[in-house]
């Protein structure tokens, strides 16, 4: 007998971490996503996620949408654009694992990492929580570029409960959780030309989530459980502040999940284990002034007629422009054979889903009208409007197009876990993987858009030949849990993205009209209208190559793990990973010379073409001590680079797509992340978690444009050199040729971050099972100016080069209560 329980695995390659019970609960978890809490794992990171969806980037995944979530064994994923679908009350998750690389061929369709998620079940005794937290502006610091400190106010309150129903067979779990966020917007245009439309405006939002959980068994040998999800919220006037409200929307996004699962025991040594899931999610934007829109496949005449007219001005911008509504719906059926002959653990299983997906959109409906000099605007007043002079372009997207395009996917499996010997395994793995419809190929081309120059037979494309292979090898040296040697190599693919295919759906069906010079209020001039407009403009398409393909990704990896004592462990792991044919949008009708198009009936021909690739190296290092002796700590540091061609994006320049090589917009070459907890006498409780990271690159780009009006680089300069190896004398020269002064390093500002989040709590025991927590937390508590990256200034054509606008959030303090039993 050992006398501990072992912290290291030594029976799989998998290289990652376990996020534990202790750490959801004891540590300061920024608005209580406990997602938030994969960063504890190294080589993680949020660089990448956008607004709307809390998501977290794995090893060589960088992207938004190249990992994959799991919750109680079925997908958690968004498959239009590839992120986490829903969130989970904090109350409701026990435990989840980050898989950084090398996880079983059971998993899919994500060529980075891979997070699973288990959700608690009730017991035999009745045990939860109420919680209420709360943070307000008297407890927080204004951002750097801020005077005052903006109205602010926040609630996140709710409960989670489980036990039995009967005893020894069937349990329940509910969670509950709220947030509901009272703040404002804040508009500062020159108040010469703007002062109407100045002010403070409230901006309110709220987020609910429940889960109900049910195990059931049904005999000694079958178990059944059944999971319901939902999440609904509320946002408003996202895009409005600083000298812009055009484009602003409210929102709402619905998601909710069923799952349903079978575990069968048939044998000591054979297993089945069936699960099923619908799903719903869907986001509806919509102008601020109406009601948000619901129906992707047709939007009211109300609705048309609420997006505004948009006006902008060198200060000022204006017009409530924008609506899109998409809904999808999953249904997944999964199912796994799990068999033991010997030395060997078979397991065999498949993943289908079907997935239909409609997105309705309308921007820029009733037109934008540019001026070149500012001018006196206020909307509620008719007599500006009707004043204002010289527009330099009018722009217009017509009609409104909603289009659908259902998908399936399918995986394959086998796995074979060999124990060769009593401290040597082998793993092995294989998975296929097709989807269907996700290429276009069940689209049926119009007679206008089968004439779209070089474009290909979409009947034809498809992706048959997705092989997956899985190989690790795990060697416990000692026999004894203590040391463990590991190794693996494996291919993992991606999803592709249901929405970022619509544009060839959409090619000839939907009409941009661009007016230079038009005249005002009427932009068509006398007996005109926009279709006429549409009938004589040169059309910008977009399709799929003829081998547009999923993107995969090559990962080689080797580690060695030791545990030092019972309850601490140190990890040691180097990952290598090669993806290949993510796609790259490059002009076909690019004009070689001159201005002249080779196709010259056409404006630009977009072309997605499977040319990505990224090149990503790493060392991680995890030091986990487990909670015994009053205290726990997590240290983890990554070192790691990573060098891509920026797949999903335009290529900058046709004739040279090579100088968009460089270092990955979320590469952050040295990242370091520390957690503790100490529990002190007297039921005091602190806890905390420190991180380092150092900076993203970021390009210096001309005030040139291609023919494609794409900005430029600098000449002599490549894509993200900034923070890098770029030649300052090559941007200052370009500056002196502008008659800008030259800029000297040390002042580039940049999205290095630091941040130390505590919590203080002292726990006061009521009675044997109840007790009420009391705390504090304050998050970034050193008032650290974490420069966005999206608000530094990349145009070295510009005074301000190199500076922010904009930064993450200083000190922000929050009080609460949490009563459990």
């Amino acid at each position: 007998v050992n006398g501990y329980s072992p912290q290291i695995n030594t029976e799989s390659n998998s290289v990652g971490g376990v996020v534990t019970q202790d750490e959801i609960d004891k540590l300061p978890v920024n608005t209580r996503q406990y997602l938030n809490l994969a960063l504890l794992v190294p080589g993680t990171s949020q660089d990448a996620s956008r607004s709307f969806y809390n998501n977290v980037q794995i090893g060589g995944g960088s992207g938004y949408y190249t990992n994959g979530f799991v919750i109680d064994g079925v997908s958690n994923v968004f498959a239009e654009m590839g992120e986490p679908r829903q969130n989970f009350p904090q109350g409701g998750v026990q435990e989840f694992k980050v898989n950084i690389t090398q996880y079983p061929a059971e998993y899919g369709l994500s060529m980075g990492g891979l997070i699973s998620v288990v959700t608690k079940s009730g017991t035999n005794a009745f045990h939860g929580e109420a919680f209420e937290l709360w943070r307000n502006k008297a407890i927080n610091a204004p951002k750097f570029n801020q005077t005052v400190n903006p109205e602010f106010n926040r609630n996140q309150l709710g409960g989670d409960i489980g036990g039995p129903i009967l005893k020894d067979r069937t349990h329940f779990y509910l969670a509950f959780e709220r947030t509901q966020t009272s703040e404002v917007y804040t508009v500062a245009a020159n108040p010469t030309y703007y002062s109407a439309n100045n002010g403070a405006f409230s901006k309110p939002s709220h987020d609910q989530m429940f889960t109900a959980r049910v195990d059931h068994k049904l005999t000694d040998k079958q178990a059944l459980f059944a999971r319901y999800a939902q999440e609904w919220n509320l946002l408003s006037y996202q895009g409005c502040g600083g000298a812009t409200v055009r484009n602003c929307y409210n929102g709402e996004i619905p998601r909710q999940s069923l799952v349903v699962g079978h575990t069968y025991t048939l044998s000591p040594r054979l297993l089945n284990d069936l699960r099923f899931q619908y799903a719903y999610a869907s986001y509806q934007l919509g102008p601020p002034n109406a009601p948000i829109p619901t129906n992707p496949g047709s939007y009211s005449q109300q609705v048309l007629n609420s997006l505004q007219t948009a006006y902008t001005f060198p200060g000022f911008s204006y017009g409530f422009g924008y609506a899109d509504t998409g809904v999808e719906r999953r249904f997944q059926l999964l199912d796994s054979v799990s068999y033991v002959l010997g030395k060997h653990t078979f397991k065999a299983g498949f993943d289908v889903s079907y997935i239909p997906f409609t997105d309705g959109a309308a921007s820029n409906y009733n037109g934008t009208w540019t001026f070149g000099t500012d001018q006196v605007f206020d909307p509620n007043n008719a007599s500006t409007i009707a004043a204002l002079k010289n527009p330099t372009s009018y722009t217009q997207t017509i009609p409104f197009i909603s289009t659908k395009i259902p998908t399936t996917p399918l995986g394959l499996y086998g796995e074979d876990e060999w124990k060769i010997s009593r401290n040597i395994t082998v793993n092995l793995g294989l998975r296929w993987e097709r989807q269907f419809g996700s290429f276009n190929e069940r689209l049926n081309y119009t007679t206008a858009q089968s004439q779209i120059p070089f474009i290909n037979n979409n009947k034809a494309r498809g992706d048959s030949n997705n092989f997956a292979p899985r190989i690790g090898l795990v060697w416990d040296i000692t026999g004894k849990s203590r040391d463990v040697v590991r190794a693996g190599y494996g291919i993992y693919y991606n999803n592709i993205q249901t929405l970022q295919n619509f544009s060839e759906a959409r090619n000839l069906v939907s009409c941009s009209i661009s007016i230079a010079n038009p005249s005002y209020p009427n932009p068509f001039g006398a007996g005109k209208t926009a279709a006429d407009y549409c009938s004589t403009n040169k059309p910008t398409v977009t399709f799929m190559a003829p081998n547009f393909q999923n993107p995969y990704a090559q990962q080689y990896s080797a580690g060695y793990s030791r545990q030092i004592s019972n309850n601490l462990s140190v990890n040691l792991d180097g990952l290598y990973s090669y993806s290949l044919h993510d796609y790259r949008t490059i002009d076909l009708n690019y004009p070689t010379s001159g201005t002249t198009r080779p196709a010259t009936g056409w404006n630009i021909i977009y072309m997605r073409a499977p040319t990505g690739a990224s090149k990503y190296k790493a060392l991680f290092i995890r030091v986990d001590k487990r909670l015994s002796r009053r205290h726990m700590y997590t240290i983890s540091y990554t070192l790691q680079s990573t060098r891509d061609n920026n797949p999903q994006a335009t290529v900058t320049s046709p004739l040279n797509p090579s100088l968009d090589w460089g270092p990955g917009n979320a590469d952050r070459r040295h990242a370091l992340v520390a957690s503790f907890g100490y529990q002190l006498p007297w039921g005091i409780m602190s806890s905390g978690i420190l991180t380092l990271r150092s900076a993203t690159p970021f390009s210096a780009y001309a005030a040139t444009v291609n023919a494609d009006s794409i900005t430029q680089y600098v000449p002599g300069t490549t894509r993200n050199q900034v923070n890098r190896d770029v030649d300052f004398s090559l941007i200052n020269t370009y500056r002196a040729s502008r008659g800008l002064a030259a800029v000297d390093p040390s002042t580039v500002q940049n999205s290095a971050y630091k941040s130390f989040d505590l919590r203080l709590l002292k726990n006061f025991r009521i009675h044997d099972r109840f007790s009420l927590e009391v705390y504090g937390q304050a998050f970034n508590l050193f008032g650290a100016n974490n420069y966005l990256y999206n608000s530094i200034t990349t145009s070295a054509a510009s005074g301000t080069f190199g500076r922010a606008t904009d930064s993450g959030n200083r000190q922000q303090g929050e009080l609460a209560a949490r009563f459990t039993f």
